[in-house]
């Protein structure tokens, strides 16, 4: 066989140890359990000893692989046919460092020559990817499956993230064409400038506006920033129930004119002592659905006082696809009351158009970041939804006050902690797959096509 072959083979496979065949093994794999050897050997005609190169294919049964005792360095050196010195070229393993090691050892007195001239190149080229390797200055990998991480654990290909609820509002100066609802007037900064950059610096590829109570049913604001960032953002309407509102037609005209793509319910909007379930609150639900777009459901003062309106027009209307914010505001349980609350959140799966938003955090942990108290519940919704029915969302700019907006999408554990529950495509979901499937085409950038 061709020289080359044994580290080519090496660097096309997944990781191999190649070092020159003798009767004993690698000192690096005496404490290993058993592994499995692929030999491959050559000969050139010029030498007077053959060469023999072990392919070793790591199969330790051992969670992690074995650990070379010395990381091997490249050197320049003349090597004379007459000094008795032969090369070995190999491919190991150090921790969890993928590198590539040539040493140069006495050999027995009997060989005349080195080692043939393509064996010196199948060094050379072993040299030239560590140099190349420590020129990029590239971090130790990681492999895991056909994806590569670093040590850190950080995806090397970017994961998609999609912010699945945030609002936006004028700047006091923006405020002069785009005035605020009376009594409405922000205490905090929320324009859609500011928000930029925080997902700049966030690295947050997308958004979902969703309509906010400072412009209350004007959505003058919101729609001259969906218009102005088509690659960026979608925009929630605010659902307009009361008397002599919009109602359907109003939803009808803000999604098919102004590019809305999904509706809020505030029940707290709904004329007094009536519910969402009326005539109009029916009739608004019902046309979401055939617009094709979702309804969110803002359960603020607690999903108890909601969930049975909820059930029903889930019931009646079961093409209306459901978002239910902020974990329905559910705090982790610690009484009685707030277990039933929680489980008729998990009940709520049953549906199957229902999803539900991992936003908002710090509105129902009694925890500061990052709300280790919800995980074990964050849990159970994975179990009970999967994650293709649960989205991450900030509630931007709320959540800036309160952990920064960079954190914001970091809530769920570590994958590589003890208390990790979420696989990578589980991670992928959340963050920002399920979001691309219930807004559909709703990007226009070509970041999201598929």
């Amino acid at each position: 066989m061709d020289a080359v072959s044994p580290l080519a083979m090496a660097l096309l496979q997944p990781p191999l140890l190649l070092t020159r065949g003798t009767s004993r093994a690698p000192t690096a794999l005496h404490s290993q359990p058993p592994h499995r050897f692929l030999t491959r050997s050559f000969h050139h005609p010029a030498t007077l000893t053959n060469c023999n190169f072990d392919a070793r294919r790591i199969c330790s049964l051992s969670p992690k692989p074995p650990i070379v005792a010395e990381r091997s360095a490249f050197s320049e050196s003349r090597i004379s046919p007459a000094s008795g010195i032969t090369a070995h070229a190999g491919l190991s393993l150090r921790g969890r460092d993928l590198h590539v090691a040539a040493r140069a050892s006495k050999s027995d007195y009997t060989t005349r020559r080195v080692l043939p001239f393509r064996a010196l190149l199948a060094i050379s080229a072993g040299a030239a990817i560590a140099f190349l390797r420590r020129r990029r200055k590239l971090q130790p990998l990681k492999v895991r499956g056909s994806v590569a991480y670093t040590q850190g654990e950080e995806k090397t290909e970017k994961m998609t993230k999609i912010d699945s609820h945030l609002h936006v509002w004028a700047s006091p100066d923006e405020a002069k064409k785009f005035p605020y609802f009376p009594g409405q007037e922000p205490t905090l900064p929320g324009s859609a400038d500011f928000l930029l950059k925080n997902m700049a610096e966030a690295g947050v590829d997308g958004a979902v506006i969703i309509q906010p109570i400072n412009h209350k049913f004007d959505h003058s604001y919101v729609s001259s920033v969906l218009q102005k960032y088509p690659d960026k953002f979608v925009g929630m309407c605010l659902a307009d129930p009361t008397e002599g509102g919009g109602g359907a037609k109003e939803i009808e005209r803000l999604i098919k004119e102004e590019n809305f793509k999904g509706v809020r319910f505030n029940p707290y909007l709904w004329p007094s002592g009536e519910k969402m379930t009326n005539e109009l609150g029916k009739a608004m639900f019902a046309k979401a659905g055939e617009l094709g777009v979702p309804v969110g459901f803002m359960c603020f003062k607690g999903l108890m006082l909601h969930i049975d309106e909820i059930e029903e027009l889930c019931r009646e209307f079961p093409t209306t696809t459901v978002l239910m914010d902020h974990l329905g505001f559910c705090k982790p349980p610690l009484t009685e009351e707030e277990a039933d609350v929680w489980n008729r959140l998990l009940n709520l799966s049953k549906y199957p158009q229902v999803y539900v938003k991992l936003s908002a955090f710090f509105r129902v942990s009694r925890e500061p970041f990052p709300y280790k108290d919800t995980w074990p519940f964050l849990k159970q919704l994975l179990e009970s939804y999967g994650a293709n029915r649960l989205m991450w969302g900030s509630d931007f700019p709320f959540v800036a006050a309160e952990c920064g907006y960079t954190n914001s999408w970091q809530v769920l554990p570590s994958r590589n902690s003890a208390e990790a529950f979420c696989s990578e495509e589980e991670l992928e979901a959340i963050m920002g797959g399920t979001a691309l499937s219930v807004f559909k085409g709703s990007w226009r950038s070509s970041l999201f096509d598929g």
